[in-house]
């Protein structure tokens, strides 16, 4: 079995808490959840369930109602049994990392 890493970065991420809502637009898996951080063109996402690499995927921020296109990079196994899941937008608009400001930045 070959194993897979998560592609190389080229954007700077921001840690950024945001609600968003996938539903997968291959098998009708949803979920609520939120980002741990975001870029121009992505997120990184916090899921109770695995999301297929290569899956395409609905993203709707609960706080602004922004809806975007997005397909699952890598999913990653947590050790509290959660996954984290990359996300490349498709077609991200300007406004992507700064939506849902009024949302409190992530603290580590």
């Amino acid at each position: 079995m070959e194993i897979q890493f998560p592609p190389v970065r080229t954007e700077s991420r921001i840690p950024k808490r945001l609600v968003v809502e996938l539903y997968s637009l291959q098998s009708a898996a949803y979920e609520v959840t939120s980002t741990t951080n975001v870029s121009a063109h992505g997120a990184r996402v916090l899921t109770k369930a695995a999301w297929a690499p290569n899956q395409d995927v609905s993203v709707r921020s609960i706080s602004n109602n922004l809806s975007l296109r997005a397909h699952v990079i890598y999913c990653k196994p947590l050790p509290d049994r959660s996954f984290s899941i990359g996300l490349e937008l498709l077609q991200p608009p300007e406004n992507w990392p700064t939506a849902g400001t009024s949302q409190a930045p992530l603290s580590h």
